[in-house]
């Protein structure tokens, strides 16, 4: 799924200027969903202490959404562009946790 999720990122990037506020939105809305399946799947049995970074992404990104869409084209891209790597550090740590899922 995460891969599908840059994937996505990565299209909107390239047609950003096209993209409508709903467009943006629901891009949005998946990536903070992705960051809520990595929080409850790859850091379940991790200390709530240690998760503090997560859950505070995903309560400012929850409570700035309309701000994060209505953005301009060049600094959405940079948020697009930090969300890209995040969700693929995400993926990254979940495979190494996970190496059973690795094989395709």
């Amino acid at each position: 799924m995460a891969t599908t999720l840059i994937t996505e990122i990565q299209q909107a990037q390239t047609r950003l200027p096209l993209l409508s506020r709903a467009d943006r939105g629901a891009l949005v809305v998946r990536i903070l969903r992705e960051l809520k399946t990595h929080r409850r799947e790859v850091f379940a049995n991790v200390p709530a202490e240690r998760c503090v970074w997560i859950d505070r992404l995903i309560a400012s990104v929850s409570s700035t959404i309309s701000e994060i869409i209505n953005m301009q084209d060049a600094e959405f891209n940079r948020v697009l562009n930090e969300f890209e790597n995040l969700i693929a550090t995400l993926d990254g740590i979940s495979h190494a946790e996970n190496p059973s899922k690795t094989i395709h």
